[in-house]
């Protein structure tokens, strides 16, 4: 894939404007992962974080001043043919952070993962084009978030403790979306945990540079094939705009 070494920059830019605003609003450094591609055949590549990107001890909310706080956990991939986005997957877990004495404990608090149909144009019935599903998908093992805490911490990874046993009864439900890539679902994390109505210029302005970049052309996962076939939708006379559009069955 020629546009790799191009799309990692411009994700790693993205990184760095997320970061900005996160640390002026929370003095906290989120811990990023580096972007890896793999070979998948028939001239399809797979863009994927090895390891979870984590923000830690983010607040409650934008507007919050509790000593309460968070470790949000999030990851994703993409799967790129011909330089076109065709499909690939979100991932988000919310913890919250527990310091007893010398340990750490992470006690799950709300897990969802953001999928796209893989095929654009043959489309499974009854599947959103975009949805949303809320519960843990074992994208990441125990073992790897253990890891991953205990770098970001600096302690022994016996010294952590991952509680994922959070039931979540409407997991099945699939609720449709916007395209939420991995990149979309950073721009919503950092709208809801780091800013606020009232915030001041400079967030407004990190925020606006933020969104800038993730719609950027640069980021060749702006918008792919389901997008285009989705929007074909609805652009059809006498056919308004509305959630119906997301199913296949919409079609016939």
């Amino acid at each position: 894939m020629e546009g790799f070494s191009l799309f990692k920059r411009h994700i790693n830019e993205i990184h760095k404007a997320a970061s900005i605003l996160i640390e002026k609003q929370q003095k906290t450094m989120p811990h990023w992962p580096e972007l890896f591609m793999t070979d998948q055949g028939d001239e399809r590549f797979k863009l994927e974080f090895h390891q979870p990107a984590i923000i830690w001890n983010a607040p409650l909310r934008g507007s919050s001043t509790s000593s309460t706080k968070r470790a949000i956990v999030m990851g994703g991939y993409f799967c790129i043919k011909d330089d076109i986005f065709i499909s690939g997957s979100a991932f988000l877990e919310v913890y919250e952070i527990v310091r007893p004495e010398a340990k750490c404990q992470l006690s799950l608090l709300e897990a969802m993962h953001f999928d796209i149909e893989p095929n654009a144009l043959h489309q499974s019935p009854f599947h959103p084009m975009f949805h949303v599903q809320f519960g843990t998908n074992n994208h990441w093992d125990v073992n790897t978030l253990k890891n991953r805490v205990a770098e970001i911490m600096r302690i022994e990874v016996d010294q952590i403790e991952i509680d994922r046993s959070k039931v979540m009864p409407t997991r099945d439900v699939r609720i449709p979306t916007p395209q939420m890539d991995y990149l979309s679902m950073l721009v919503m994390v950092v709208a809801d945990y780091f800013c606020d109505k009232k915030a001041g210029h400079e967030v407004k302005k990190s925020f606006k540079n933020l969104i800038h970049k993730v719609m950027n052309s640069k980021n060749i996962a702006r918008t792919g094939k389901q997008s285009r076939e989705l929007e074909g939708r609805w652009t059809e006379p006498d056919k308004p705009f509305s959630a119906g559009h997301w199913y296949q069955e919409s079609c016939k």
